[in-house]
């Protein structure tokens, strides 16, 4: 946990929060905190600032908050075929650490029909993966996920519907450009879809493209989709800081 990140409904009138359970457990065991320690904290979809700790009991740790830095707000999208469960939990974090401010979960051809039966595909469930991403990339956005269980309904009636950057790409091993081969502006926000561990299908692909998806390459070589997310954004994020 490198952020305490609180809900504004736990702050009382006096800046007080009262923690309880995993983070109260953290940082007593991990942490080691004591009275009168500082520790950085964040408002979820909200400033960043300190909390100074006020009292320590068991399962219980008290706290004055004061959160005062404006944290900027990210526009990156994700587009992502539902993985392999436990592959979901772990993008799901990846994803809130790296700063985006949308999910949009689809079902492509691979994704097996069992994947979409998944406790992970619950809005909780999601929420709390998506926490433990903020907490460890000191942000404070959470990433609003949406869901759409079939392909074609998904490109063909909701995908022009949706709020989506301008530039946008689609993860493809056969594509003809590279991510060498592009130029971004610093300020550049983007969308990024990313299909399954067997990749999209030339269908898909081509779908995603006619709603401005340009297919890119990452590499000479195939990746799973959690390494595809990482080289993927890594890729873009360099090319806006070089603008």
């Amino acid at each position: 946990m490198n952020l305490l990140l609180l809900d504004r409904a736990e702050i009382d009138a006096n800046s007080h929060a009262q923690l309880r359970g995993r983070r109260a457990a953290h940082l007593q065991t991990v942490l080691r905190v004591a009275v009168g320690d500082t520790i950085r904290t964040g408002i979820l979809d909200g400033p960043i600032g300190t909390a100074r700790v006020l009292a320590i009991a068991t399962d219980l740790v008290e706290v004055s908050v004061t959160c005062e830095t404006t944290v900027p707000l990210c526009h990156d999208t994700l587009l992502l075929a539902v993985p392999r469960p436990k592959v979901l939990q772990r993008m799901l974090e990846h994803a809130a650490a790296l700063g985006f401010a949308q999910i949009v979960l689809f079902r492509s051809w691979r994704v097996e029909k069992s994947h979409l039966d998944s406790k992970q595909l619950l809005p909780a469930v999601q929420e709390e993966h998506l926490r433990l991403g903020l907490e460890q990339s000191q942000r404070t956005q959470l990433p609003r996920v949406q869901f759409f269980p079939l392909f074609r309904p998904f490109v063909e009636d909701h995908l022009a519907k949706l709020i989506l950057p301008q530039h946008r790409f689609c993860a493809h091993p056969n594509a003809a450009t590279s991510t060498a081969e592009l130029r971004l502006t610093k300020s550049a926000a983007l969308a990024l879809a990313i299909g399954p561990d067997g990749g999209f299908l030339p269908y898909e692909v081509a779908q995603l493209a006619q709603h401005g998806f340009l297919p890119v390459r990452l590499g000479p070589h195939p990746l799973r989709t959690e390494s595809a997310l990482s080289v993927l954004h890594g890729q873009m994020d360099l090319l806006r800081q070089r603008g």
